[in-house]
């Protein structure tokens, strides 16, 4: 007995149409131009990494629970990449000597985690990575924040619509050191950090008893709770301001007011991003719609990483963009343009003896650099005029008997359905723009 198999794609991922292609192509695009002004190179690597690579830096969350990892034919343990950056630090480290620095490097690659789906989270996404290898200064953060938010501009976005938030890392060990949260045998340290990075996504009664069940005593549940609410203003009631993290933060935020760009930047001190590489600033894109308040992207200072494949450290600092929640951030605030069809112009067919013709006509629009569809087949003209009105095509050109004898053609503006005949030789690329 035939079965019939299932149209729908695999859980987690999505069938990309024509039309979807032009979203995908167009975001992708402004991605892409932002980068290169700022003199960024786009690389890839492969899409299968040895299962080391994640279970190196990427975090325990994300080895145990959402790598898509297996044995292959040669017995080798590997893995569908689910970030990026790991893969940039190992072509880095591979060729560390021979790139000039600093390292300015774009990718859009294709990704996949196995997470349940929900709004703004799929299995297979594509994100936008952009790193900078070799600046040991806050200039890196700067320009890599800026370009980020120089994205979301390129979109129609106001600054008011987002925010970024930023923390750094040295300045919580340091904190966590102080309440005497330290790296024990049972790792108190790294489960209070997964703790304060779900803190967000469960209540205040739930994570304290996470806090609690980490060993922490009610004296540093209270001490970290009052931190987590803390501004610029009073971090220094819970760390000394002699401490790199403190000083480095401070500068950052104090170099975006000299450029007087900081009314999207934000203190937020429970923010940790889930990866166990960072090293410093950390920061993550808010939606300040009510509709879609949640975290776009972020990214952060990874000093380390390189290191593991060469033992030579070298700075950088880094974000990724998925295309999921960009995607909803364009369409919560109504930015998404209206994508016509990459076909400029239709030639319709109207029977054999003018096929020659028009087939012509075709080659000729081509060669002017136009986007050229056939409709090979002989039909009704009407039926032909309401295809090129299903693919959004702006110009139709229609050679009958009638035009061929007179080496004429007609060119019909579907928009605003006006029509005129030209001859052959008037054939032009100003026609159609």
């Amino acid at each position: 007995m035939k079965t019939n198999l299932s149209t729908q794609p695999y859980k987690g991922t999505r069938d990309f149409y024509p039309e979807d292609m032009r979203v995908r192509n167009w975001l992708f695009g402004k991605w892409s131009n932002i980068c290169r002004k700022y003199g960024y190179e786009e690389y890839d690597g492969p899409m299968l990494e040895s299962f080391e690579l994640y279970a190196a830096k990427s975090g325990e969350e994300i080895v145990n629970n959402e790598l898509y990892s297996f044995e292959d034919k040669g017995h080798r343990k590997v893995a569908m990449r689910p970030e990026m950056t790991p893969t940039a630090a190992r072509m880095v480290a591979a060729k560390l000597q021979e790139l000039p620095k600093p390292i300015r490097w774009f990718t859009i690659p294709n990704l996949w985690r196995y997470e349940a789906p929900q709004r703004g989270r799929l299995r297979e996404h594509w994100q936008l990575n952009v790193d900078i290898f070799g600046v040991e200064s806050l200039d890196a953060e700067i320009e890599i924040i800026e370009i980020a938010r120089d994205i979301l501009l390129s979109y129609g976005a106001k600054q008011d619509m987002f925010e970024c938030r930023i923390n750094n890392r040295k300045l919580l060990d340091a904190v966590l050191r102080n309440f005497g949260i330290l790296d024990n045998e049972d790792q108190q340290k790294y489960k209070v950090c997964k703790a304060i990075d779900k803190k967000d996504k469960i209540s205040q009664d739930d994570f304290d008893q996470m806090l609690k069940d980490y060993n922490c005593t009610p004296e540093q549940i209270e001490n970290l709770n009052k931190y987590l609410i803390c501004t610029l203003d009073n971090i220094s009631d819970f760390v000394s301001e002699e401490e790199s993290g403190y000083q480095e933060l401070i500068t950052l935020f104090d170099l975006f007011s000299i450029e007087d760009k900081n009314s999207f930047i934000k203190f937020s001190p429970g923010l940790m991003r889930g990866f166990d590489y960072y090293t410093g600033t950390v920061f993550e894109y808010y939606d300040t719609d009510p509709i879609n308040r949640r975290s776009m992207f972020g990214g952060g200072r990874y000093d380390d990483l390189v290191a593991i494949f060469n033992g030579q450290k070298i700075p950088a600092f880094g974000f990724g963009m998925g295309d999921v929640p960009a995607i909803n951030f364009i369409e919560v605030h109504g930015l998404m343009p209206k994508l016509s069809s990459e076909t400029d112009v239709l030639i319709t067919i109207m029977d054999s003896n003018c096929k020659d013709y028009c087939l012509q006509i075709a080659e000729d629009l081509r060669n002017m650099g136009l986007n050229i569809s056939t409709y090979i087949k002989s039909d009704k003209l009407d039926k032909q005029m309401k295809y090129a009105d299903q693919k959004g095509i702006k110009y139709v050109v229609i050679a009958g008997e009638t035009e061929v004898s007179k080496k004429t053609f007609k060119v019909k503006n579907m928009t605003d359905r006006t029509e005129q005949e030209l001859k052959i030789e008037d054939l032009r690329l100003e026609l159609f723009k």
